[in-house]
């Protein structure tokens, strides 16, 4: 097995992640284009970087969810099916596209959430390169009101929480990925955070590497993920060595108050963060700098604190994108997983600045 990558870009409050797999498979999660061209914004040229690292088309494009730091100006990028207007020979292509069931059934929405939704219905009813994650009844009636799609003829294009993503094993892509949320759900109201994708992605097999995606999910969807997890005895789905953490270090992804220097987590997020975090594990905050004054939006530095007292204990890091390497001049942050036995697995960090982490042991990805 060779080296898979984990690229997260600096961005601001937003998300995109890619991963690269030892085969050449690409697969990323979310695509946001933040940049406003003014020479003082910080933030990277997406299209450009991304152009870098990837030359051919996207085997699986994930869009955790339809908010704009999620999708923005992802229709100016992708070669879209479903209409002419999104398609040129400049466009990257998408073989599979992953989306929440939500993104189906909203109604009343515009600009990329809609384009999206336009692709992913296309996709679904044409029952080809889509995978819909959850099955709540608010999409079996969506289906049941349309004339040209079935539920029952696409059901084999939805993955529920708690099941592997079909199509990647660790035998034969080095991954696999294990959907968490959203779940099956009877309410008809929209809940976009919470019902976005969360999914935790093992590399290789005996010596595995672990990497949870926590999307937006705030600290009550957590606390929902981590009981039904343990009902299931499936505890080991959300261990991690690399925690992408949710909603930018907003403290309302670990508990219900902020806290004066530290926000204190609730009881399922404690469990989550601190036990099921290996030895020199790396938490990763998709986020603007922590700056040293309360702030209403994310990141909050109470927040920042507790992952920061966490990691530190585990001999890890926290890393922010926006800092990275710099917080004058932020860089891609990668993450590079190699594996050629149990004793050399090892996470090397490389940017411009090119620098290596970490001794053979103790190591992420190591379990004894």
């Amino acid at each position: 097995m060779g080296t898979h990558s984990l690229t997260f870009f600096p961005i601001g409050n937003a998300d995109t992640t890619l991963i690269k797999l030892s085969n050449g498979q690409n697969v990323l999660i979310d695509y946001a284009h933040m940049r406003c061209y003014d020479k003082e914004d910080k933030r990277i040229d997406l299209p450009t970087a991304m152009d870098k690292q990837v030359i051919s088309d996207f085997d699986v494009v994930c869009f955790t969810h339809a908010d704009e730091d999620h999708i923005c100006r992802f229709s100016e990028y992708f070669y879209l099916d479903h209409a002419a207007a999104y398609q040129g020979d400049d466009r990257k292509k998408i073989k599979e596209l992953w989306v929440p069931a939500n993104v189906l059934v909203e109604t009343n929405v515009d600009g990329d959430a809609r384009i999206l939704r336009q692709e992913a219905r296309y996709r679904l009813k044409n029952k080809y390169g889509i995978r819909v994650f959850s099955r709540p009844k608010k999409l079996k009636d969506w289906c049941d009101c349309q004339d040209d799609i079935c539920f029952d003829d696409i059901k084999h294009l939805i993955v529920d929480a708690g099941t592997l993503v079909p199509g990647f094993t660790v035998a034969g892509n080095g991954v696999e990925f294990f959907a968490h949320s959203p779940f099956a759900s009877d309410n008809l109201d929209i809940d976009r955070n919470n019902e976005s994708i969360v999914i935790q992605a093992t590399f290789n097999d005996r010596c595995s590497t672990k990497l949870l995606l926590g999307s937006d999910v705030d600290h009550d969807a957590w606390t929902d993920i981590v009981k039904i997890t343990k009902y299931y005895h499936n505890e080991e789905r959300l261990r991690w060595d690399i925690f992408h953490i949710s909603h930018h270090s907003s403290y309302t992804a670990i508990g219900p108050n902020k806290g004066e220097e530290e926000t204190e987590p609730n009881p399922e997020v404690k469990w989550l963060i601190e036990d099921m975090g290996n030895q020199r594990g790396r938490i990763v905050s998709p986020s603007w700098e922590i700056i040293p004054i309360d702030s209403v939006q994310p990141p909050h530095r109470q927040a920042a604190n507790y992952y920061k007292r966490i990691t530190k204990s585990k001999n890890g890091i926290y890393h922010v994108t926006m800092e990275h390497p710099d917080k004058n001049k932020p860089d891609e942050l990668t993450l590079e997983i190699d594996q050629f036995n149990c004793m050399s697995l090892k996470i090397k960090e490389t940017s411009n600045a090119a620098f290596a982490f970490g001794a053979p042991t103790p190591r992420a990805g190591y379990h004894g």
